[in-house]
């Protein structure tokens, strides 16, 4: 969506048996069920009736059974129970070592460094590290995966992780054979000489079966660690849950998540930041050292500029800098290179032929993002929609990989774009090495999203990665009202389903979705979710940008 439009039961006691229950002289009940009378007597006394007969057999061996009965019971109640039956644990963490590892550098492409007892990263020359571990023996869901390894050296800059999808062999891996590095999972930051690191790839671990991973140089510089042939060899330990998040699965975890608003952990309606600007189509992150980190556009139709802002609670914001002119819809991500990448739509510009297009900047720190200083920029040209008609914008970052610098990168994008006279359409590009351009429609979720019923616009959506699986939020027009729905698309099963969003006053129009998975400012993990409310379908003090997050835990 074009944001330039708008922008149980209770307990059952145990029967109590009667000590003095209304009986005839013959042992059958009285009929109106009163007690027979006690008569006392003294010790020794000869049983007999008042009539001076002796009782019947019946009633004898009626008192014997009560007499036997009633301590029976009380035992059957009172006594101890037995311990409870055993039960697998809800959470376990099973630790792997790896079954293959090694170093390649570019200074000797054909040496293989299968038996060494260290691994290394260096950016010149470049030098990376693979590792292979063979996972068995899971069972239920994936909630952790830490890999850990030994540092003989100290580096300012640590090392990324990256996945490896190719399989290698341990004993012939070279710097030629060496398969190509997928996306960039982690960064340790700065590490210390003989201590162990620890980094999060709980998204490269699904269950059983082959993780591949490599380690890169972040920056300048140089990192040496320890091999599985070393004193310390590294360890992947993943935890996994029998009862996650009450057991239910991501998907609906997730959409329990976004659909109640007023149960949220935290929310706040029509969000804008101190200077009172605000803050449409808001992307947020974490900020290294703690905090977070948003993006946003601003400013009145056809003259949005794209702003960066801190906040501490995830609701309020302090603005830092601005981005872009002449620009809305931005997104951004964090890379390997302890660099950022903003993405946004370039709005028309008539005076040069241009429509709305899709635009890339570069940030080479923490503080050249803060000081809004771009090092490069990068517009993509209209590759899907014609040249001079048609738009292309609202993008969202998938991955970006850095092999190892932007110049050696691959950075894949999820869009929009719309023909002069057609609806708006998913699409999906690829922005190779900062200075290469091409893009495809995305037909799986155009698919998915059309087998559900839609029939308008396909427009904004934002992806996150949780609990191990993959899913996207979309907005989308079910028809051509001017209503806009969010779907969730499941990228394992290709399929898409309505969300039902529900605010505190009932607003009937949600666009422009962004999730990010992350600690909440009480240190849980959370859920935040950020949608544009439309101004004619929201009620009073809900129309514009809406704020919300949700704290889970893995354990209960």
């Amino acid at each position: 969506m074009m944001s330039n439009s708008r922008p149980k039961g209770a307990r059952q006691e145990p029967e109590k048996v009667a000590g003095n229950v209304g009986l005839r002289p013959d042992g059958t009940l009285r009929p109106d069920g009163a007690p027979r009378p006690v008569e006392p007597r003294s010790a020794g006394a000869d049983v007999t009736s008042a009539d001076g007969r002796r009782p019947s057999w019946r009633l004898l061996a009626l008192a014997v059974a009560l007499a036997v009965a009633v301590p029976l019971t009380w035992w059957a109640v009172t006594r101890p129970s037995g311990p409870p039956p055993s039960r697998a644990p809800a959470v376990t963490s099973i630790p792997f070592s790896p079954v293959g590892d090694a170093y390649v550098s570019s200074a000797r492409p054909a040496v293989n460094t299968g038996n060494s007892p260290v691994l290394r990263t260096a950016s010149r020359p470049k030098i990376l590290s693979y590792l292979t571990f063979s996972l068995a023996g899971l069972s239920g869901t994936v909630t952790s995966a830490k890999l850990r390894f030994w540092s003989n050296v100290a580096d300012l800059r640590g090392a990324a992780v990256h996945a490896v999808d190719r399989s290698w062999n341990e004993n012939s891996i070279t710097d030629a054979t060496a398969p190509a590095l997928g996306e960039t999972v982690a960064q340790t930051g700065m590490v210390s000489a003989k201590a162990w690191v620890t980094v999060d790839v709980t998204p490269l671990v699904l269950g059983n079966g082959v993780v591949r991973v490599a380690l890169t140089q972040v920056g300048s510089g140089s990192g040496q660690y320890d091999s599985r042939e070393g004193a310390h060899p590294p360890v992947l330990v993943v935890r996994t849950s029998s009862r996650v998040l009450s057991g239910r699965p991501p998907a609906a975890v997730l959409s329990g998540a976004i659909d109640n608003v007023p149960k949220a952990t935290g929310h706040r309606y029509a969000a804008r930041d101190d200077h009172g600007r605000s803050m449409d189509t808001l992307k947020i992150i974490p900020r290294p050292g703690g905090g977070y980190l948003g993006v946003y556009h601003s400013g009145p139709q056809g003259a949005f500029r794209v702003y960066l802002a801190g906040s501490r609670d995830l609701l309020h914001w302090t603005s830092k800098a601005q981005l872009d002119n002449d620009a809305s819809q931005p997104t951004i991500a964090a890379l390997a290179d302890s660099g950022y990448l903003l993405a946004d739509e370039a709005s028309a510009n008539q005076a040069a032929g241009l429509r709305p297009r899709l635009r890339f900047r570069h940030y080479a720190s923490l503080a050249a993002l803060l000081a809004g200083r771009a090092d490069r920029t990068f517009e993509a040209p209209h590759t899907l929609a014609p040249l001079g008609a048609g738009e292309e914008g609202t993008p969202n970052i998938i991955s970006a990989v850095l092999s190892p610098d932007l110049s050696h990168s691959r950075i894949a994008v999820g869009f929009h774009y719309s023909l002069p006279l057609g609806l708006d359409r998913p699409g999906l590009g690829v922005l190779t090495n900062f200075s290469s351009w091409s893009a495809r429609p995305d037909t799986a979720l155009d698919a998915a999203l059309r087998a559900d019923g839609v029939s308008g616009k396909i427009g904004d959506r934002d992806a996150v990665r949780f609990l191990g699986a993959s899913f996207e939020l979309i907005e989308a027009q079910a028809g051509t009202g001017p209503a806009w729905h969010i779907y969730l698309y499941d990228e394992r099963t290709r399929r898409a389903v309505p969300l039902h969003i529900r605010t505190n006053q009932g607003s009937r129009s949600f666009g422009n979705p962004t999730v990010t998975d992350l600690r909440g400012p009480s240190g849980a993990m959370a859920l935040v979710f950020t949608l544009f409310l439309r101004q004619s379908l929201a009620p009073s003090g809900e129309a514009g940008e809406l704020i919300y997050y949700r704290t889970y835990s893995v354990n209960h």
